[in-house]
């Protein structure tokens, strides 16, 4: 069978993701000894699923074992010597100056295709990942190996997959080519097809430790002050990228100005309140907007989760946070509270969904938090 360079094309204008050159993996050994240990036996499934919260490491995870796969013998080593020399902790590290490093990092090796969201014939990203893109992933992974000993396809993330995507990817799961290996990434496995969950290895990173977590972040952000560290550490919920978004884009800022409106219910500063909703919703500030969303749901359910133990606050996360907390559970039940988070979090899905009044969404969460008692947000 004849091959051909399977670079994915639109690898030419969109920028290799930032996993694909990374070089360190934090906290995560035991899914790469596993996926090791798979390896050096010669057991290797023909698809892994590596799940676990945004920004834990899963596509970094994801672009290892790729590097791994591509740079095998097409025949595994005794057990041994393993395959990567005679160290008796054999890891996925890489030397960043490795050909196969340099080419994946590159999405320029004929032996690996990233499956992702494509753009549409108007130079827009797809909010989904298309059958015809994965049409395409799958006439790859039906080729030979053109350079070694495997042919990879990642799916990052598998949950983009639209519901023909996911049934065309699910084929290929069922009657898998040899010397494939299909890895996906998810951020809710729960989402997807059962299918396909149940025809994938899974490997579960959980979120770092607290004390990973901060160590990581000084590391990367030594000005950082103590009281930024922890409060950065908590809102990212172990997960380190989600850190490091929160410190290059300010967020801490962003999320202080809404708990300083918040410890004001049932009253909040209009003229400040209204200055941030034309903040949120003007030109451009899409990503502003989702970060406010984010920061706003986080505090709503912490909320619920302190309601729900009693309403116990140690430590507040920002000044007023225990009386913010009184207030709310003497206005109403709990279950009236997690009705109103839900719909806020529904409502804050459908505008960045279909691009709805970013302003006006804003401005009917605010008055559904100051009316609670009264009904709040309404269905429509």
């Amino acid at each position: 069978m004849a091959r051909r360079p399977a670079v994915d094309a639109d690898a030419r204008v969109l920028p290799p993701p930032a996993a694909a050159s990374a070089i360190r993996l934090i906290g995560h050994g035991a899914a790469e000894k596993a996926f090791l240990n798979a390896l050096e036996a010669g057991r290797m499934p023909h698809a892994w699923l590596i799940t676990g919260p945004r920004g834990v490491g899963k596509a970094t995870l994801a672009f290892r074992m790729a590097r791994a796969l591509l740079a095998a013998p097409a025949e595994a080593p005794a057990v041994e010597g393993g395959l990567f020399g005679d160290t008796p902790e054999a890891t996925l590290d890489m030397e960043p100056s490795h050909p196969v490093f340099r080419r994946l990092a590159e999405l320029a090796h004929s032996d690996v295709r990233l499956l992702r969201r494509s753009l549409n014939d108007k130079g827009k990203l797809r909010s989904e990942i298309v059958i015809e893109d994965v049409r395409a992933a799958i006439d790859f992974l039906r080729l030979t190996p053109a350079e070694g000993a495997w042919r990879v396809l990642i799916v990052d993330a598998a949950d983009d997959l639209n519901r023909n995507a996911a049934n065309a990817l699910l084929k290929i799961l069922e009657e898998p080519r040899p010397r494939t290996v299909l890895i996906l990434v998810s951020h809710a496995p729960g989402r997807l097809l059962a299918t396909i969950r149940s025809r994938c290895r899974r490997l579960t990173l959980a979120p770092l430790p607290e004390d990973v977590m901060s160590a990581e972040i000084k590391a990367r952000a030594p000005d950082l002050g103590d009281a930024d560290l922890h409060l950065v550490a908590t809102l990212a919920e172990g997960s380190l990228g989600h850190a490091l978004t929160l410190i290059e884009t300010d967020a801490l800022a962003l999320f202080r100005e809404i708990a300083g409106l918040l410890v004001q219910w049932p009253r909040a500063d209009t003229a400040a309140l209204h200055k941030l909703a034309d903040r949120l919703g003007g030109r451009g500030a899409e990503r502003e907007f989702e970060q406010g969303a984010e920061l706003l749901e986080w505090i709503g359910a912490r909320f619920l989760r302190n309601a729900a133990l009693g309403g116990n606050v140690t430590p507040e996360r920002f000044p007023g946070e225990a009386d913010l907390t009184r207030k709310w559970l003497g206005a109403a039940g709990l279950d009236r509270w997690l009705e109103l988070w839900e719909k806020v979090e529904r409502l804050f899905a459908r505008v960045l969904s279909v691009n709805l009044d970013r302003r006006q969404a804003w401005l009917t969460a605010w008055l559904a938090l100051q009316t609670v008692e009264a009904g709040g947000l309404g269905e429509g």
